[in-house]
C-alpha cells in the first residue's frame, strides 16, 4: 500500500493483548467505487459479559455521493446528510432506529480531490441472538437525494457451544508497527480487485478453561458454486477470545463474485461465509462477468475489437484488452472515472430491466439496442390498443432528428424496429 494511503486512512484497528481499540481519523481514505452510493458491512462478534452479541457496521460514503454547498459564513463547502440505521427481528419488531445528521465542512482545495475520497463510520449496536433485517438509508439534505441498502443478520449465540466463530473482516492492509502492535485495515467494499495480498481477520471463542490445538480450512467458490481455491489455517487456541490475522494463499481471480467459507472438520460450530468480488477500480458497478460484459458491447465495438479482445489467449489477457478498448474511448484519462464506460453500461442495465421479453435479454431487444446507442426518446408516442393495427410505439429524438418505430408483430411484447440502424463506420443491426 503506497504511503499517501496509509497517511490518510479513515480508521483502523489496533489489537493488543487481545483487546481491540478502534481509533478514528478525521482524513478521508482513498473511495475505491464512486457508482454505488455507498457500502455497509455489517459484522457480528461475541460481546463481553453480556448475553447479547456486539454488531459493528462499517460505513463507506464516496464524497461524490454527497452535494456539497458552500457556507457564505466560513466559506467552506458543506454535505449535510442523515444516517439512519433500522434493525427489525424476525417477529418484524423494530428493534433500533437511529438516526444521526452529520456535517462535513472541507475547504475549496480539499474540493478538487473529492473524487478519490470517501467518509468511514463504524456503528455499533447490541442484539441477541436471532435473525434480523438490516436497514440503511443516507439521506443528502443538500438535494433531498435518498439511497437505501439492506441486508439480512444472522446473530449466532456465542454462548451456545464450546467454540464459536465471530463475522470475517476482509482487511485491505496488514502491517505490524514500530511497537509490534498489529494494524488491520477493514475493506468495506468487500471488493478485492485492487488488492495485491487478501487479509482476513476474525475471533474464535473459547468457553472451555482448555487449550489445545485447532485446523481452520477455508474454500473459495465461484458464482456457480465451483471451488477454485482451498486452505487451512493451524492455531492453539486459548480460553476466552482468540484473534486471527491471516493471508489467504495466492489466486488469479477474474471478474465475478465469490464466497469465501471458513470451516473445521472436528467443530461443526466453526463455520463462517464471507461474499467478495473482484473488479478492477475503473470497472462500473454494474459488470459482474467479463464475457457478458464483452458480449454487450455489440453497439460500441466493431466485429474485429470483439473477436480481438474474446479471442485473448488467457483470461487476463481477456481483462487486459477489455480495458485497454474502454481506456480508448475514457474522454478524461486523468481521472479514475471513465464516464463513456459508465454511461454505456448504465444504459445496457437499464436496457436488460426495462426490455427483455420471454426469449431475448433487454440489451438484444430492438428498443433497447436504441436505447443503449442513443439514450432516452425526446418523446414517445405509444399505440398499445388501436383498432386497426398491430401495437407499436413512435420513438422521436429531437436533438439529432431521428424517429424509430416499432411494431409488435406477436403480441407478446416483442417490438421490432421497422427499419435497420446503419452506423457510420459499420452496421449496427
Amino acid at each position: 500500500m503506497d504511503k499517501k494511503r496509509k497517511s490518510i486512512l479513515t480508521f483502523i484497528i489496533l489489537f493488543i493483548l487481545n483487546n481491540l481499540l478502534l481509533s478514528q481519523y478525521n482524513d478521508s481514505q482513498s473511495g475505491l467505487y464512486q457508482e454505488q452510493s455507498y457500502f455497509i458491512d455489517p459484522l457480528v462478534f461475541y460481546a463481553k459479559d453480556s448475553a447479547k452479541a456486539r454488531i459493528d457496521i462499517y460505513v463507506e460514503i464516496p464524497l461524490t455521493t454527497l452535494q456539497f454547498k458552500k457556507n457564505q459564513n466560513t466559506q467552506k463547502f458543506e454535505a449535510n446528510f442523515e444516517f439512519t440505521v433500522s434493525i427489525i427481528n424476525s417477529d418484524n419488531e423494530l428493534v433500533i432506529n437511529n438516526i444521526v445528521p452529520e456535517t462535513i465542512s472541507r475547504t475549496s482545495e480539499e474540493q478538487k480531490s473529492i473524487e478519490d475520497e470517501s467518509e468511514y463510520r463504524i456503528k455499533t449496536f447490541y442484539l441477541i441472538p436471532g435473525n434480523y433485517k438490516l436497514s440503511t438509508t443516507l439521506k443528502d439534505k443538500n438535494n433531498y437525494k435518498e439511497y437505501k441498502i439492506e441486508k439480512d443478520i444472522n446473530v449466532p449465540d456465542f454462548n451456545a457451544t464450546e467454540l464459536s466463530i465471530s463475522s470475517i473482516m476482509l482487511l485491505s492492509d496488514f502491517v505490524t508497527d514500530s511497537m509490534g502492535r498489529k494494524i488491520i485495515y477493514p475493506l468495506v467494499t468487500n471488493n478485492v480487485g485492487d488488492l495485491k495480498d487478501i487479509y482476513i481477520f476474525f475471533e474464535i471463542y473459547n468457553n472451555s478453561n482448555n487449550t489445545f490445538p485447532i485446523s481452520i480450512n477455508y474454500k473459495i467458490v465461484n458464482e456457480k458454486d465451483f471451488s477454485v481455491k482451498t486452505g487451512s489455517f493451524s492455531y492453539v487456541i486459548t480460553p476466552g477470545i482468540n484473534q486471527k490475522i491471516d493471508k489467504l494463499n495466492p489466486y488469479d481471480y477474474t471478474i465475478g463474485n465469490y464466497k469465501l467459507q471458513l470451516f473445521s472438520n472436528v467443530y461443526s460450530s466453526l463455520s463462517s461465509e464471507k461474499d467478495f468480488s473482484y473488479r478492477w477500480t475503473e470497472l462500473p458497478m454494474t459488470i459482474e462477468n467479463l464475457d457478458k460484459a464483452i458480449s454487450e458491447m455489440i453497439y460500441i465495438a466493431t466485429n474485429d475489437e470483439l473477436s480481438y479482445i474474446k479471442n485473448a489467449p488467457s483470461q487476463a489477457e481477456k481483462e487486459r484488452r477489455f480495458l485497454e478498448f474502454w481506456k480508448s474511448k475514457d474522454p478524461t484519462l486523468k481521472t479514475a472515472k471513465n464516464e463513456v464506460m459508465n454511461e454505456y453500461y448504465n444504459r445496457v442495465k437499464i436496457a436488460n430491466e426495462k426490455f427483455s421479453n420471454y426469449s431475448v435479454e433487454g440489451y438484444r431487444t430492438d428498443m433497447g439496442m436504441v436505447y443503449i446507442i442513443y439514450g432516452n426518446p425526446s418523446n414517445i408516442e405509444r399505440h398499445p390498443f388501436d383498432e386497426y393495427s398491430r401495437p407499436y410505439e413512435i420513438w422521436e429524438y429531437y436533438d439529432i432528428n431521428k424517429q424509430f418505430i416499432f411494431v409488435d408483430y406477436t403480441g407478446f411484447g416483442d417490438y421490432r424496429l421497422i427499419t435497420p440502424i446503419w452506423d457510420k463506420r459499420f452496421k449496427m443491426r
